[in-house]
């Protein structure tokens, strides 16, 4: 019993900071710094390599190096790096062993675009208009760890940075998530 209320606890606790930054998000000034979209890249991926699922999966990154790097952004290093890391999260949740999970950025026009693609079991179409929303779960999502708050935040980083993050998604073959973000 005492093991169920500590998990408990620590959920809610979870929760509860999840929330706060979410509200914080909205109300608190953001940093505008130039941030080195591949630097976040590479640190969310190695701290992503870190995890136990993770030994099981392909994580590739491929960055632009010809004929120049990605441009910066300007924003907050740390709520940048947030944002790529839900997204990693996510894809180590809901890939399984064997699954392929491939961030790639490049620069398009004035925006930087950065995916995280992932060869799971995908989202329902239902489902899909509703992976923003606060505290939604989908039915993959049912005894999987986590709030339903991770991709609402991530929603949340990319627009306070003036950019826009989308889904696209097939049922069986995988997902990804598409952030565009404003150059410096």
């Amino acid at each position: 019993t005492l093991d169920g209320v500590e998990t408990q606890v620590s959920r809610l606790s979870k929760l509860a900071a999840d929330l706060r930054k979410l509200a914080d998000l909205e109300t608190s000034p953001l940093e505008r710094a130039p941030v080195d979209v591949a630097e976040v890249l590479r640190e969310a991926l190695a701290l992503a390599r870190e995890r136990p699922e993770a030994a099981d999966r392909r994580l590739t990154l491929t960055l632009p190096q010809a004929p120049w790097p990605l441009p910066t952004v300007a924003g907050d290093w740390d709520l940048l790096f947030l944002a790529v890391h839900n997204l990693l999260d996510n894809a180590l949740k809901f890939t399984r062993p064997g699954d392929t999970i491939e961030v790639r950025a490049i620069e398009d026009g004035k925006v930087v675009t950065v995916e995280v693609a992932d060869t799971g079991p995908g989202v329902s179409k239902d489902e899909l208009p509703h992976v923003f929303e606060e505290l939604y779960r989908g039915q993959g999502a049912r005894g999987t760890e986590g709030s339903g708050l991770g991709l609402a935040l991530v929603r949340a980083i990319v627009e306070r940075h003036g950019g826009t993050v989308t889904v696209r998604s097939r049922e069986g073959e995988g997902t990804v998530f598409t952030l565009h973000l404003p150059q410096s």
